[in-house]
């Protein structure tokens, strides 16, 4: 068994040490390392933490979900879909024996024998756990991933059961990370310089990744720091000597010197100029639990004298469990003491690590708690939810008669206190009163502030006993009891200790057992978002109108802290996200109280309608358990109303021949939600059409929305004009509501189509006039010819 992570921190510090250089365009290797699920690691100034690893059954490949951020923003995030199992669908599934004997199939178990019982779900299940317990306990100890991946794999294998993939897959859509394929290089551009994130290869809960970037980065990585993880057998029998290994690795850059390493049965601490080997020596003698339970076989310290950066180291130590011991679960701590630094700035840190080290024997009844569980997962203070017990009988023999009770537990909290004032004193006739009366003020304060903690019950059942029952259990066996509780509602956020009771008699002797534990119940409180201001600039939005910059404020109103916080904008007719827009926008983490400001552009709709709209908001964010969630928020965004004018009519009179002057009668209308002001109609004819206009503009005055009103021009048409439909452009003004603090001026493009006809009057007339002409030359000819024969 392995756990990893710190159980103490005594002092962490993130340094930098050294200058920045000049920027250049190469880059080095930086670093190169494993990462687990969860796990972060600081290159310069970006943070890269491994979400997750994911495999997308869409097209069979594994991705590495990372996010990358600096100064506390996140880069290169992305929202990447992928076809995943589905929980539900899945859990729907193992309720089918039929789809059970082929999942066992599939892993390797022969269940042949359960075959006969398959439409008798009490005898199917009594036959699988007698026949093939393996198998049973597979299915509930593993996790849901690889469960997941074996329902894929029988469907795949098992096509008589008429199912596909599709059949137990769903969507899943992970905003906020880089998801990056192994082998595929991320490329990064921060302030200006190159940086390379390669995922080199993917497991089912890590991978190794290799980043590159400035040279000078390597100035401003981790000081040295200390992890550890130990490593024990599941179980140990009474008279027993194991091993406990010890895994060590610098996660800095800097060297660590002079690390000493223990083993005890309870943490200790000690200053610089403390003997370390006495200190282990006094927490030995001083625990009866290294008497009763373990002692070291060998000395309980062990001593390196440097580890460089991102080093690795292993230490093994022996332990000798008592005959005599007790069943149980105890604490075996690692600690260690190392030296950060040189000279006048060498420091000593301390960290501290456990493991659970489980004694039982192997010839009688012995019941472990191998699981508890809260629902809900988030718990506030003053919240009641339901906490279970899985017990099992991991001994040869049953166990009777098995209880477990809640007791009580007290926990310190700070109670309510007023601090006092004692302003007043620094206006006495004496020297040094204000400095005085401050520092008997900061006294008081924090006497007042240490006498007004107080004891509390951090967890009380509610409208049951405290205490649950199960009759007998076998060898192999497991019972789940379940409690409804409610946390004190003085609690703060942390983790605090629920007391609980074990008692049961063991066969084969009837040896009652009792087992108190503590049980650590976490309060987190529960992060919850909402949208607290909302503008938008201009302050009136208009259809039609471009680059409104819509702004917000984000507040956490609940307990609990919303880390690595990402809005992202989804905005519906009648508003599209601007070109220049933000297309999502970080706010950081939001503890209890905190708000944060962001801001995203929007373009408004030509033909917008007057009204309120709602801009959604997809706010993500990781709660304290480190689980991703999600809320929808909406912007409200008031449209105002403008005028629309609109030509409803036209009539033309007399009509339109060639060579006649016309008016043109124009029906305009304001089909807008406001009224429209100084409404003006002007006539726009193209320099190669035969109209000339006698009378451009006309002035039609106020129209409000829905009313009507008529301007009017005159047309002049050519004599030549070719009979023929023609298009005449109108051009309207008209100015807002000044009254609703609209003073913009709309203007209106509109066509209207007029048929010039034949002018058939205007053809005789010239056609008699040229008669006329023609006999009036005739006469002329022949009078100057008579004239002329006269002389």
């Amino acid at each position: 068994m392995k756990c990893s992570g710190f159980l103490i921190t005594a002092l962490l510090i993130f340094g930098t040490f050294g200058g920045i250089v000049s920027a250049s365009e190469t880059v080095s290797p930086l670093f190169e390392g494993y990462l687990s699920k969860g796990e972060a690691v600081l290159v310069g100034p970006l943070l890269i933490t491994l979400a997750d690893t994911v495999k997308d059954y869409g097209n069979g490949e594994y991705y590495a979900m990372l996010v990358i951020m600096k100064d506390g923003k996140i880069l290169n995030a992305e929202y990447k879909t992928m076809l995943v199992p589905d929980p539900r669908k899945i859990q729907f599934l193992l309720l089918d024996p039929t789809f059970l004997l082929a999942l066992a199939e599939t892993q390797g178990y022969d269940l042949t024998e359960c075959a006969e019982y398959v439409n008798n779900t009490p005898a199917f299940d009594a036959c699988l756990l007698a026949n093939a317990y393996g198998f049973y306990q597979w299915l509930n100890t593993a996790p849901p991933r690889e469960i997941g991946e074996a329902v894929v794999r029988t469907i795949q294998t098992h096509p008589e059961l008429g199912l596909s993939e599709e059949d137990v897959l769903m969507e899943v859509t992970y905003p906020d990370v880089t998801p990056v394929r192994e082998g595929e290089t991320v490329e990064l551009d921060v302030d200006g310089e190159k940086a390379y994130v390669t995922v080199n290869e993917i497991y089912p809960n890590g991978v190794r990744v290799s980043v590159s970037g400035p040279p000078e980065w390597r100035t401003s990585t981790l000081p040295g720091l200390v992890v550890t993880s130990v490593e024990v057998p599941q179980t140990v029998q009474p008279g027993e000597t194991v091993t406990v290994k010890v895994h060590l690795r610098n996660e800095g850059a800097m060297k660590v010197r002079y690390l000493n390493v223990f083993v005890t049965p309870t943490p200790m601490s000690f200053n610089d100029s403390s003997s370390i080997a006495s200190a282990v020596s006094m927490a030995l003698s001083q625990s009866g639990l290294s008497q009763s339970v373990f002692y070291p076989e060998g000395s309980a310290v062990q001593y390196i004298e440097y580890l460089e950066g991102k080093d690795n180291a292993t230490l093994t130590f022996r332990i000798k469990i008592n005959p005599n011991a007790d069943t149980g679960t105890y604490p075996l701590y690692v600690g260690v003491a190392y030296f950060t630094g040189l000279g006048a700035n060498m420091k000593m840190l301390q960290t501290y690590n456990f493991v659970a080290l489980t004694v039982k024997k192997s010839r009688e009844g012995f019941v472990e708690i191998t699981r508890v569980e809260t629902e809900p997962g988030e718990i506030s203070p003053g919240d009641r939810f339901k906490v279970r017990f899985t017990l099992v009988n991991e001994g040869a023999e049953p166990v009777k008669a098995l209880s477990l009770r809640i007791n009580s537990y007290q926990v310190p909290v700070q109670g309510e206190v007023s601090n006092v004032d004692l302003s007043a004193l620094s206006q006495l006739p004496v020297q040094g009163s204000e400095q005085l009366s401050q520092n008997l003020q900061d006294y008081l304060n924090g006497l007042m502030h240490q006498l007004a903690k107080q004891s509390i019950e951090a967890f009380l059942p509610v409208g049951e006993d405290n205490v649950k029952y199960a009759a007998e259990l076998m060898p192999g066996q497991n019972v789940t009891l379940e409690f409804t509780v409610k946390a004190n509602e003085k609690l703060a956020n942390g983790i605090y200790p629920l007391r609980i009771e074990l008692k049961y008699l063991s066969e084969p002797d009837g040896k009652e057992i009792t087992d108190e534990r503590l049980v650590g119940i976490e309060i987190t409180g529960k992060a919850e978002l909402m949208l607290s201001k909302a503008s938008t600039s201009p302050s009136r939005v208009l259809p039609g109108t471009d680059n409104v910059e819509v702004s917000f404020q984000v507040d956490n109103v609940g307990t609990g802290t919303a880390r690595t916080v990402v809005v992202k904008p989804l905005p519906e007719w009648p508003f599209s996200l601007s070109d220049s827009s933000e297309q999502m926008i970080g706010l950081g983490s939001l503890g209890k109280g905190d708000s944060a400001q962001g801001s995203f552009r929007v373009n408004v709709a030509e033909n917008a309608s007057a009204g309120t709209y709602e801009i959604p908001l997809l706010v993500t964010y990781t709660n304290e358990l480190g689980v991703k969630k999600n809320v929808t928020l909406t912007v409200p965004v008031i449209v105002g109303a403008r005028p629309r004018i609109e030509v409803e009519k036209v009539t033309v009179e007399p009509e339109p021949l060639q060579g006649e002057t016309v008016n043109v009668y124009i029906t305009l209308k304001n089909t807008g939600g406001e009224k429209a002001t100084s409404v003006m109609v002007e006539g726009v004819v193209k320099a190669d059409q035969p109209f000339t206009l006698d009378k451009r503009t006309d002035y039609v005055g106020d129209l409000g929305p829905g009313e009507r009103g008529q301007g009017v021009i005159v047309l002049k048409i050519d004599r030549s004009a070719i009979p023929k439909e023609y298009s005449i452009g109108l051009r309207i003004r008209a100015v807002g509501d000044p009254s609703q603090g609209d003073d913009n001026v709309y203007v209106f493009e509109e066509t209207v189509r007029i048929t010039v006809g034949e002018n058939t009057k205007t053809e005789s007339n010239l056609r008699n006039l040229a008669i006329a002409i023609g006999a009036l030359v005739v006469v002329v000819v022949l009078y100057t010819y008579l004239r002329g024969r006269g002389k």
